[in-house]
C-alpha cells in the first residue's frame, strides 16, 4: 500500500490518479512522457516540471501520478502534495502563531518533493511568493523534486513577482491541450472499461463527436448515460 501524502500536506493523493490509468494521446504524450521521466531517477533532465492546462484536462492526474510513482519507489520519501491556495493559508497561520520556523522546516528541510497544485491563486500575495521563492532556492540546491501546475504559463500570471516567474519557468514547461476525436474515443472507451460496462461504439463516438470541452465532462456525460440505461 501507497502512503496517501506521505506526513506532508492537508490533501490525500487520489487513489485513481496513476499513470497506468492516464489515457494517452496527441494532445498530452509529452507531459505524460515528461512526468513519468520526473519520477524516474536519472530521467528528467532537470529537478522542475510545470504543467500548463485548463480545467478537466488532466494536470492534476500527471501530478499525483508523479507522487505515486515516487512514493512506490521509495516509500519512505516525503512527498508534499498541496494547493497553492493551501500554502498560502498555512503560512498565513504559521504567522500568526509565530509558527514559521515549523512552516519552514516542514517545506524545506522535511519535503523531497514539492506538488503545487493551481500556482496562478498567488496572484498578488507578494509576501507568500517571497517566501516561496526562498523555498523553491533551498529545495533546487538540494536536487528536490518540484511539481506546479496551472491554468496559466507562469508569465501569463497577474501580479507574480519576477523572481518567482523566474523559478517557476526554470525546468520543463508542458503544455496539455483538449484531447482530439481519437483520444476522447480512448477516454470514453477506458471509463466504460472502468465501471466494468460495454457500451456500443456508436455511441462512444456519438459522445466524443460532441463533447469536446474536458475529460470531466465526458466522464459526467457518460456516467449520465449509464444510469440512465
Amino acid at each position: 500500500n501507497i502512503p496517501s501524502n506521505a506526513n506532508g500536506g492537508p490533501r490525500a493523493l487520489n487513489q485513481d490518479f496513476t499513470f497506468d490509468r492516464f489515457v494517452v494521446g496527441r494532445c498530452n504524450e509529452f507531459a505524460y512522457a515528461a512526468s513519468k521521466a520526473l519520477a524516474i531517477v536519472g530521467q528528467f533532465p532537470c529537478s522542475s516540471l510545470f504543467i500548463v492546462a485548463k480545467t478537466g484536462l488532466g494536470k492534476s492526474h500527471l501530478s499525483q501520478a508523479t507522487a505515486h510513482a515516487l512514493l512506490e519507489s521509495n516509500p519512505r520519501i516525503n512527498v508534499i502534495y498541496i494547493t497553492a491556495e493551501d500554502f498560502a493559508n498555512e503560512m498565513v497561520a504559521a504567522l500568526r502563531q509565530g509558527n514559521m520556523p515549523q512552516f519552514k522546516e516542514k517545506f524545506r528541510r522535511q519535503c523531497d518533493t514539492l506538488l503545487l497544485e493551481g500556482i496562478h491563486f498567488l496572484s498578488g500575495k507578494d509576501k507568500i511568493q517571497s517566501e516561496l521563492c526562498y523555498t523553491l532556492d533551498f529545495l533546487a540546491d538540494q536536487n528536490k523534486k518540484l511539481v506546479f501546475t496551472s491554468p496559466y504559463l507562469p508569465a501569463e500570471i497577474p501580479l507574480l513577482r519576477q523572481e518567482l516567474i523566474s523559478r517557476l519557468s526554470g525546468g520543463v514547461i508542458t503544455p496539455i491541450s483538449p484531447p482530439d476525436f481519437s483520444t476522447r474515443v480512448k477516454i470514453l472507451n477506458s471509463k466504460a472499461s472502468e465501471h466494468q460496462v460495454r457500451v456500443p461504439q456508436e455511441v462512444i463516438e456519438h459522445l466524443a463527436t460532441y463533447l469536446t470541452q474536458d475529460v470531466r465532462q465526458m466522464t459526467s456525460a457518460l456516467d449520465n448515460v449509464l444510469h440512465k440505461a
